[in-house]
């Protein structure tokens, strides 16, 4: 078989991978204009190709009946993605009585305040908070039962508006993560699908290890035979010009 046969071979193969590689060098060079950097994918079969399966959370906060747990996309009440997202979830207390309790959830610097079905009362942080930073929080059983937050000094209230200073070894059922049941991690799911950006896609579908190592080193093989392509052209066109000129002779 001669070299010009084996060159229009090496070229037929490297075609349709060296379109893709310029295609997708494009898409990455445009990646930040365009959006890719932050657009999630979560296309099963794609994260099936990175091994990433959905992982619902395992441990939340139950306070009155009321679940509260922090899935991959939202913040859950009961089954239910909150509007807000309280990513930084250290507990939930219930204040109120009985007919109108009120939810408390405390993040470091703030505690948001929700009626029973998930809608915002009031977001608390700042100077509206009695302590700067926020370690822990807890219930104080009763009717009306009160909320109590602790920095290095604990405090209680029963609606969120008036705070006092709790006495020490006063008691408090502080918040503590247990496990989530069944139904509520069911619930979760559709909430905890994995993702990964457009552009790491494309950068790994590039590289071709988007397939694993075999196709990282079908790329590194069409490299090769571009490198192949480019020495054989030049021989080929250096060899017909040298075949010309000994035919004008």
């Amino acid at each position: 078989m001669t070299l010009r046969t084996w060159h229009k071979r090496i070229g037929l193969f490297a075609f349709v991978f060296m379109g893709w590689l310029g295609f997708s060098g494009f898409l990455i060079n445009q990646s930040a204009d365009w959006g890719y950097d932050v657009k999630p994918i979560t296309a099963s079969w794609v994260m099936a190709l990175y091994g990433l399966h959905p992982e619902p959370p395992t441990k939340g906060y139950n306070v009155g009946g009321h679940w509260l747990a922090e899935a991959q996309d939202a913040s859950m009440l009961d089954g239910k993605p909150l509007k807000m997202r309280i990513s930084h979830q250290l507990g939930m207390a219930v204040a109120g009585s009985a007919d109108k309790p009120l939810l408390f959830i405390a993040e470091p610097e703030r505690v948001f305040v929700l009626s029973p079905t998930g809608d915002l009362v009031d977001e608390m942080s700042g100077y509206t908070l009695p302590a700067p930073q926020v370690r822990r929080i807890g219930t104080i059983p009763g009717n009306p039962s009160k909320v109590v937050i602790q920095d290095l000094d604990a405090y209680v209230t029963s609606d969120g508006l008036g705070w006092e200073k709790l006495p020490v070894n006063s008691p408090v059922e502080w918040a503590a993560p247990v496990d989530l049941p069944e139904a509520q991690r069911n619930a979760a799911m559709p909430f905890s699908l994995p993702s990964v950006t457009l552009e790491h896609v494309l950068v790994d579908a590039h590289s071709g290890r988007i397939f694993g190592i075999g196709g990282a080193w079908l790329i590194n093989f069409v490299g090769l035979a571009s490198m192949a392509l480019s020495i054989t052209g030049v021989w080929i066109i250096w060899r017909t010009n040298q075949q010309r000129k000994a035919a004008r002779r």
